[in-house]
C-alpha cells in the first residue's frame, strides 16, 4: 500500500470516528425506530388477529386432518387466549418489520466500515431477508406440518389431544422464526469470509464440529422428538456446506453438497410419501353431498369433504342427498346410503343408528360386526346390505352369509336371503289401537 492509500484510509478512519457518547446515541435512535416500527406493525396485527391465527392453525389443521381428530384449538384459563394473541401478533409485527429493524442495523454498523466492507452487507441485507422468508416457508408448509403429523401419529388410536392455543403459537413461531434465522447461515459464512474475518479453509476444518453443535441447536429448537430435529438439522448441514461452497468454490465442494442434498430430497421424499399415506384407521374414499362428521369427545357437527382420513371413535352423518364410502385399514369397505347416520367403534365394528349400508370385507379370522337398534349382524366375508330403522332393520346377504344376534338368539342368513330384525314382536301402530280402546271404553260408559 502507497503512502497516498495510506493516508487516505487515516483520513476516513478520523472522519468516521465517533466518541462512546455518539455510539450510545446513535444506537439508543435506532433501538427506538425499530420499536417503534414494531410497535405500529403490532398494532395493525392486532386488527387482524383471528386471520393471522386462521393462517397459521394451517399446519395444526392438516396435521389433525390426517389424523382424523378434531382442528379445533383449546384454551385452559379465560387469560390464555388473551396471552396467545399477544404473543401471536407480537412475533408477525417483528416478522413485518424485519426490513426496518435490518436497516436501522445497517445505519449502526456503516460509519464503522470501510467503503468495500459497506457494499458487501449492504448486499447482504436484501438477501437476508429473503433468506428469512424462505426459510419461515420452510418451516411452515414443510417441516412443522409433518413434524406435528408424526408427533400425533405416534399417540395411536384411543387417545384424544388437547392442544391448548398458547402452546401451539409459541411452538410454530419459535420454530418458524428459528428456521428463518438458520436459513442466514450461508450469507454470514460468506460476509464473514469476505471480511476475511474468518478464512473458508476453517469452515471446512470445522465442519465435524459444526455438525455436532447443528444437531445441538436442533435438539433445542424443536420437539424432543428424533424426526423433527433430523428434519431440522438435515437442511442445517446442508446450509452450512452451501456456505462453504460459495465462500470458495470448489470441485469437490459441488460434489459434496449435491451428495448431501440428494440425500436429503431422498429421504424427505422417503418420509413425505410415508406420512401422506399413514393417517387414520379409516378413509373417507368420495363424498357426494352433505356429509358431516362428529368426532370423539365433540358437541358440534362439521362438514367432511373427498379424502380424509379418521380415527376411530367419529361419528359420519349424510344428509338427504349426501352419499360416501369409507374404508378400514383392516380391509373393510362401508357403502354409506342418504340419510344415514353410523358410528366407527374400531375397524371390527360400527354401530348403525340409522339409514342403510352397504357392508363389503375379505374373509377374515375376525368378524367385523354391526350393532342397530334392533340386534348385531356379524360377518366374516362377503357383502351385507343392512337397513335399519326404530323398529325392524332388513339385512340382506348380497354375497357370503352372516349371523344375526337378536335377543340372545342367534340365526344364520344364507346368500341371496333376506330377514327382518325386530324385538319384542312386529311393529304395530299404537295410534290406532288407544282410539279404538278410547272407543269402546267411551261405548261400554253410554251403556251404563
Amino acid at each position: 500500500m502507497g503512502k497516498l492509500e495510506t493516508e487516505e484510509v487515516i483520513d476516513e478512519i478520523e472522519n468516521i470516528r465517533m466518541s462512546l457518547g455518539s455510539h450510545l446515541e446513535e444506537l439508543r435512535r435506532r433501538v427506538v425506530y425499530s420499536i417503534i416500527a414494531i410497535v405500529l406493525c403490532f398494532i395493525v396485527c392486532w386488527f387482524f388477529k383471528v386471520q393471522i391465527l386462521d393462517m397459521a392453525k394451517n399446519p395444526h389443521k392438516f396435521a389433525m386432518t390426517k389424523a382424523g381428530l378434531s382442528t379445533e384449538l383449546q384454551v385452559l384459563s379465560y387469560q390464555e387466549g388473551f396471552y396467545a394473541y399477544m404473543k401471536l401478533c407480537f412475533i408477525t409485527s417483528v416478522f413485518f418489520a424485519y426490513p426496518i429493524i435490518i436497516y436501522q442495523i445497517w445505519q449502526f454498523v456503516s460509519v464503522g466500515l470501510y467503503k468495500k466492507e459497506q457494499r458487501y452487507v449492504l448486499l447482504f441485507l436484501p438477501v437476508s431477508y429473503a433468506a428469512f422468508v424462505v426459510g419461515g416457508i420452510f418451516g411452515y408448509f414443510l417441516l412443522i406440518p409433518f413434524g406435528l403429523q408424526f408427533l400425533i401419529g405416534i399417540l395411536g388410536p384411543g387417545i384424544q389431544p388437547i392442544i391448548t392455543m398458547g402452546t401451539y403459537v409459541s411452538f410454530v413461531f419459535m420454530l418458524t422464526v428459528a428456521l428463518g434465522l438458520v436459513f442466514q447461515l450461508p450469507l454470514v459464512m460468506l460476509l464473514l469470509s469476505k471480511i476475511r474475518f474468518i478464512t473458508p479453509d476453517k469452515f471446512i476444518v470445522w465442519r465435524k464440529y459444526a455438525i455436532l453443535v447443528i444437531f445441538i441447536i436442533a435438539a433445542i429448537v424443536t420437539p424432543p422428538d428424533p424426526f423433527t430435529q433430523s428434519m431440522t438439522a438435515v437442511p442445517m448441514i446442508v446450509l452450512y456446506e452451501l456456505g462453504i461452497l460459495i465462500s470458495k468454490p470448489t470441485k469437490r465442494g459441488f460434489i459434496v453438497l449435491g451428495a448431501i442434498v440428494g440425500g436429503g430430497v431422498i429421504l424427505l421424499a422417503a418420509v413425505f410419501f410415508y406420512l401422506t399415506h399413514k393417517g387414520g384407521e379409516i378413509g373417507l374414499l368420495n363424498a357426494q353431498g352433505n356429509i358431516q362428521v362428529l368426532y370423539h369427545g365433540g358437541k358440534e357437527w362439521k362438514p367432511v369433504s373427498n379424502h380424509i382420513n379418521f380415527r376411530n371413535g367419529i361419528t359420519l352423518k349424510t344428509g338427504s342427498e349426501g352419499k360416501t364410502a369409507i374404508s378400514t385399514k383392516k380391509g373393510v369397505d362401508v357403502g354409506i346410503d342418504a340419510n344415514t347416520e353410523v358410528h366407527f367403534h374400531d375397524a371390527w365394528k360400527i354401530r348403525l343408528k340409522t339409514g342403510q349400508v352397504l357392508i363389503s370385507m375379505k374373509e377374515s379370522d375376525v368378524p367385523f360386526e354391526i350393532d342397530t337398534p334392533n340386534g348385531r349382524i356379524r360377518t366374516n366375508k362377503g357383502t351385507v346390505n343392512i337397513r335399519a330403522g326404530d323398529f325392524e332393520t332388513i339385512v340382506t346377504a348380497v354375497k357370503g352369509e352372516a349371523t344375526l344376534l337378536v335377543e340372545g338368539e342367534e340365526k344364520k342368513l344364507l346368500e341371496g336371503r333376506q330377514h327382518k330384525m325386530t324385538i319384542g314382536g312386529e311393529p304395530v301402530d299404537i295410534g290406532a289401537i288407544i282410539n279404538w280402546s278410547e272407543g269402546v271404553l267411551t261405548k261400554s260408559s253410554e251403556k251404563k
